[in-house]
């Protein structure tokens, strides 16, 4: 079985797998997340591929066992390397480091250190994929991708980036995304691809209803503003974005019920220093059942519906002090 790439859904993560399919020519693809990585491996595993490239997927500190028993599945013939950018801890890196080529670095967009890793076996557009996924990921200020954008018109960079954010907006990431995928790894840039196209010009509009129903409906409690239960469905981080400005606070959340009596939580900040992975590694571990994670300046969570209020009560005190300290 040739390489096996598996990657996130966002752009991120989108073009980390363009750049797999770029590093290891006719490798198959997929799509995964941190909550069932330790399940596709398993899957994988069972075909002996000689290589598997993971990008842009955290590791689930939780799930670590199961992963790490999935990894021992495979042949020692069997290549696997993980690319990722998320929060980790040192001992959990150790153990995967022992089992597997964990390249890691906070800080920097997966797809920059995937570009950065098969760099000499790249040819010359995969330089523009590793930039567009710094810019949708907000890691476009490190030296690597400071350097880079001067190569280039950084204007046609953040205009090309700015069209797949918008239209991943609307896509079901699973079906049309992977073809995506393999457009990108083509050099097919995304102002030719009429469908991402409209698609951008759809999500702008509609973003700009997201905006205005926040607006009205955005709430409150300290350094935290949130809006519940969006009836425009996607948008999350966006929204929450949109809560922390119009309630000139330093945190934003964009919460949704779902069918289980549970809250799905996307979290951004604004204009402060707060820690959104410290503070939900602290606020959750007080909250039976509730978990969750991400980077310094965006994460998310889930929790019960009951536990919700606390949530917000807790976190606003977190940032609160760390704000003062």
């Amino acid at each position: 079985m040739p390489t096996v790439c598996l990657s996130h859904g966002d752009l991120d993560g989108i073009t980390s797998g363009a750049l797999g399919l770029l590093a290891f020519p006719g490798s198959d693809f997929y799509f995964t997340r941190p909550s069932q990585i330790h399940q596709d491996l398993y899957r994988i595993a069972k075909d002996k591929p000689e290589s598997v490239l993971v990008s842009d997927i955290a590791v689930n500190e939780s799930r670590l066992n199961d992963i790490l028993r999935a990894i021992s599945r495979f042949p020692d013939e069997s290549k696997v390397i993980w690319v990722d950018h998320h929060p980790l801890g040192a001992a959990y890196k150790r153990k995967l480091a022992q089992k597997i080529e964990f390249v890691h670095e906070i800080g920097h967009c997966a797809a920059e250190l995937v570009y950065r890793r098969f760099e000499q076996s790249l040819p010359e557009n995969a330089l523009r994929l590793a930039l567009y996924g710094a810019i949708g990921d907000y890691c476009d200020s490190t030296p690597f991708a400071k350097t880079h954008l001067d190569d280039f018109d950084k204007r046609t960079l953040y205009l090309e980036a700015g069209l797949l954010v918008q239209a991943l907006q609307e896509i079901d990431y699973r079906r049309e995304s992977k073809d995506l995928v393999r457009q990108l790894s083509l050099g097919v840039e995304p102002s030719s691809m009429n469908d991402i196209v409209t698609l951008a010009i759809k999500a702008t509009r509609i973003e700009h209803e997201v905006f205005r129903y926040v607006s009205k409906n955005a709430r409150k409690m300290g350094p935290i503003g949130y809006v519940l239960d969006m009836p425009i469905g996607g948008y999350r981080g966006k929204s929450a974005k949109f809560a922390a400005y119009v309630t000139d606070s330093k945190v934003g959340i964009s919460a949704r019920s779902t069918d289980d009596d549970e809250v799905d939580i996307s979290m951004r900040i604004r204009r402060s220093s707060v820690n959104l992975n410290q503070a939900l590694n602290k606020v959750l571990s007080g909250i039976p059942g509730a978990h969750g994670g991400g980077h310094p300046a965006a994460a998310g969570a889930s929790m019960s519906k009951v536990s919700f209020p606390k949530f917000l009560q807790e976190l606003a005190e977190f940032v609160n002090r760390a704000s003062k300290s």
